[in-house]
């Protein structure tokens, strides 16, 4: 009788055995990283009234010195008398003979530059908390020795340094949990880790000083590897 019963317990413990292995392959297969590119970082919005697609290459150029030397004026970074705002004036006076209604186009200018920094502050929050891996060049916040521990990824070389920064939604702030030697400044490489949609600045140093940067994304970084297609 009590052999029975135990016949009937193993019986009965093998098939919550076998279903208890068959979960561990499928938690681990939860745990894959979902491949990014940077476009995954940007919400995806509706298009922007952009008044330069209804205008030459050179016009669209025009209209971007006129809203430039506008906003220098504005500044009082240069004065009405100044060279640059005369040439203002002369654009303005190209776009008025050629029928074109320069205010109608400046106000629909700004608004779009407006609609511009706003939609490079927006982060998808859906990708918080997820287990990612990505590419990018790695960039120091520090130039002192090879190995970091910190850095931010950004899409292109030349970022902050050279050229201006990326928008807040196209930097991520990487925190490894190990030391990389890093071999080249903006050296590729692809990152796997833990995504956080929250936004942070950084002081970057630079050859002339510190600059202040901002990043749209946390990175808790577990693995990095080489840049390979």
């Amino acid at each position: 009788m009590n052999l029975t019963a135990q016949g009937l317990t193993v019986k009965l413990l093998l098939p919550i055995i076998i279903f208890v292995g068959l979960l561990v392959p499928l938690s681990a297969e939860a745990e894959k990283p979902r491949q990014l590119d940077w476009e995954h970082l940007v919400p995806i919005g509706g298009p922007i009234d952009d008044p330069t697609r209804e205008l030459t290459a050179d016009q669209a150029v025009e209209l971007e010195m006129i809203a430039s030397i506008r906003a220098r004026r504005k500044l009082g970074m240069i004065s009405d008398v100044d060279e640059d705002a005369e040439w203002g004036v002369e654009l303005e006076a190209g776009f008025k003979k050629q029928g074109l209604d320069v205010e109608a186009l400046m106000a629909r200018y700004m608004e779009m530059q407006v609609e511009i920094r706003k939609r490079n502050r927006q982060i998808v929050p859906t990708l918080n908390g997820q287990l990612i891996r990505m590419p990018g060049y790695v960039l120091p916040l520090e130039f002192e020795g090879e190995s970091i521990e910190e850095f931010l990824l950004v899409p292109f070389i030349g970022a902050c340094i050279h050229v201006p920064a990326p928008p807040q939604n196209q930097m991520v702030y990487v925190q490894l949990n190990q030391s990389f030697a890093m071999k080249d400044l903006y050296e590729p490489v692809w990152i796997t880790g833990r995504m956080k949609t929250e936004a942070v600045d950084k002081s970057l140093k630079v050859i002339d000083g510190d600059i202040k940067v901002s990043a749209g994304y946390v990175l808790d970084g577990i693995k990095i590897e080489p840049y390979t297609e």
